[in-house]
């Protein structure tokens, strides 16, 4: 989906994609799916002039097989999906401007292999 077509079509646009998107994953996710307003403005803070734009929901998947239900679930209703390491942006990626899903990967915390030949020092594949 192209950034121009989700920004006019975004979650905060679609209320009623956003609350079909939030029951889908409430029904897969249980008590992983958090919309409380104090974590949705954790997700969304960040370290520069830019306002708190928090996310609809957070969810905090466990595995790989997590992430992809959680995608799939948004993309199924147009939602916007934020990934979230450890929260250090400086940039506003973690913003959610259009509304959204964030995916908060704390629980995938094991190293699994890391790629030191890509250049990229904080490239690694992980699993909790």
């Amino acid at each position: 989906m192209a950034v121009a077509e989700l920004a006019s079509t975004g979650a905060r646009n679609n209320r009623a994609a956003m609350d079909a998107a939030i029951h889908a994953l409430a029904a897969k996710f249980g008590n992983r799916l958090v919309t409380s307003q104090a974590v949705r403005e954790q997700h969304g803070n960040i370290l520069t002039w830019i306002e708190n734009q928090p996310p609809d929901a957070v969810v905090f998947p466990q595995s790989a097989d997590d992430v992809q239900d959680a995608v799939r679930i948004c993309v199924r209703h147009r939602v916007p999906v934020i990934p979230y390491g450890t929260g250090t942006s400086l940039e506003g990626h973690i913003n959610a401007p259009q509304g959204g899903v964030t995916l908060d990967f704390r629980d995938m915390n094991r190293v699994l292999a890391v790629h030191a030949e890509d250049l990229a020092p904080m490239r690694c594949a992980t699993a909790p």
